[in-house]
């Protein structure tokens, strides 16, 4: 097992960074699932109006938001409901030092692989298809990145804290 104290700074990060991740799986999606739905944006109906102005907020730098294609909204909705879990574990692995355990692991190179190619399958379409939805590429790219950043240095912090 890794001494610790070598990562204890890494390890506060993490938990951090993924205290950031469940907050946005676990609030920030579901609100906008509720209150205004996949056609909300584009019709104008979402029930809550702070929400809606959230949304229509970061909507103005990337407005397929306002026509979704159905592939996006399936892989929004699979990795908030299949992945946001690893989030809360991850925050606990740290948390107890369970980091480097076969389990957390093997789960943790997992969901990093899911995140990791979803983040380069969605920024992609997103320089793509940037031209045809008028999307502002800098904000999206900056706010989307830390979801294939961060485990990219996970499987980073894994591969080597097994090692110590």
């Amino acid at each position: 097992m890794a001494d610790r104290r070598r990562y204890r700074a890494y390890d506060a990060f993490f938990i951090a960074a993924f205290g950031m991740f469940v907050l946005v799986a676990f609030v920030h999606e579901p609100l906008f699932y509720l209150y205004c739905g996949w056609d909300g944006l584009r019709h104008d109906s979402c029930t809550n109006a702070t929400v809606a102005q959230i949304w229509k907020s970061y909507a103005k730098a990337d407005p397929v938001y306002f026509d979704m294609p159905l592939w996006m909204a399936l892989m929004i909705g699979f990795d908030s409901i299949l992945l946001s879990p690893f989030y809360v574990y991850a925050i606990y692995a740290f948390a107890t030092g369970r980091v480097d355990t076969p389990l957390f692991r093997a789960v943790g190179y997992t969901v990093s692989g899911a995140l990791i190619y979803a983040m380069v399958l969605y920024l992609t379409w997103e320089v793509i298809s940037a031209k045809q939805y008028g999307t502002s590429l800098l904000p999206v790219i900056g706010y989307n990145l830390p979801w294939g950043l961060v485990p990219l240095l996970l499987v980073i912090r894994l591969y080597h804290g097994g090692k110590a």
